[in-house]
């Protein structure tokens, strides 16, 4: 454990622990573990005591230098500029509450829009419709699946391998099996195959970010998908919320996808061993133009327009957080 996470009072360093696991839960997770932090960090505040803003900024800062990073996350850099845009307007002993507000916001909003996307793409659905999910996301793709399985829909659901780094495709079969469903797991390899020959009614992926024109980044696999799923006929859906909006690609994301991760496949140390090259990718970028819709709070939405909706929707352009933390 790093020593300044070991120096935080306890009711911080927990969520700081979840936050920078190697193996988080997902995107929304992490950015919930940030802010959770953060409230954390402002309710234990002594009171009288000088510096807690400063000390918020110091902790964002940290929270972007820990686990997997956040610059494919745009929704973690996102919440963090959400909590602490509360922080400086107002007085000191105001400041602990104030965060708790934002927090509990930022929660029901996203709860609500996990239930809204799971109804929008369970609709897209039939009794019988065969469909593929690329890794595992519990509170988007899943939910369309778990929720058709509630709506007494019986699907076949093919699950990607996603033999990746941070990805599990297995559990999306597992899932789908709990949820009454039959279900398939399809190699990585395989995945051309199954999109032109299988009899798909559609295919879902999730989001760890979105660029205004629709630009999608998930796990890789999804660009397979999507253009293979364009080239075929079947329709390959973006799952996800809006609060994922970032301006631009960070240059980082090529040094993060180029870094030498086994996470996923290990048997690459073999092939290190042997003096070869690997490479195992964070992040995938799929250009809107392969995308049928998007399936967010907002309904159904042309990826070109997801930009804008999620403009209107949060009354802000996504934050851009410094080196600092500070928004």
């Amino acid at each position: 454990m790093e020593a300044w996470i070991e120096s935080l009072p306890r009711p911080v360093r927990e969520p700081v622990l979840a936050f920078a696991d190697p193996h988080p839960h997902g995107a929304r997770a992490r950015a919930m573990y940030a802010g959770t932090a953060l409230a954390e960090l402002a309710a234990g505040w002594p009171p009288g005591r000088d510096g807690l803003v400063a000390a918020l900024g110091d902790l964002a800062a940290h929270l972007r230098s820990v686990g997997q990073g956040t610059a494919h996350q745009p929704g973690v850099n996102n919440m963090i500029a959400f909590m602490l845009a509360a922080a400086a307007p107002v007085p000191a002993v105001q400041v602990a509450e104030a965060l708790r507000s934002r927090l509990e916001t930022a929660r029901e909003s996203f709860a609500t829009a996990s239930d809204t996307m799971a109804r929008v793409g369970a609709d897209l659905l039939c009794d019988g419709s065969t469909v593929l999910v690329h890794d595992f996301a519990d509170r988007s793709t899943q939910a369309v699946i778990t929720l058709a399985g509630v709506q007494g829909k019986r699907l076949h659901v093919v699950a990607t391998a996603c033999r990746s780094r941070r990805a599990d495709g297995l559990r999306v079969a597992r899932e789908a099996v709990q949820a009454g469903h039959r279900a398939t797991v399809v190699t990585d390899a395989g995945i051309g195959w199954v999109m032109g020959h299988y009899g798909l009614h559609a295919a879902f992926i999730g989001a760890d970010g979105i660029l205004a024109d629709g630009t999608l980044l998930t796990t890789p696999g999804a660009l397979t998908v999507a253009m293979v799923g364009q080239n075929e006929g079947v329709p390959v859906y973006a799952v996800t919320d809006l609060w994922k909006l970032m301006d631009a690609l960070s240059p980082e994301i090529q040094r993060i996808n180029e870094a030498p991760d086994p996470d996923g496949v290990p048997e690459s140390a073999d092939w290190a061993a042997a003096g070869f090259g690997f490479l195992n990718p964070l992040v995938d970028i799929v250009p809107g133009k392969y995308l049928t819709s998007y399936v967010t709070e907002a309904g159904l939405l042309t990826p070109t327009s997801v930009g804008a909706t999620a403009r209107a929707l949060y009354e802000t352009s996504p934050a851009t957080v410094d080196e600092s933390g500070r928004a």
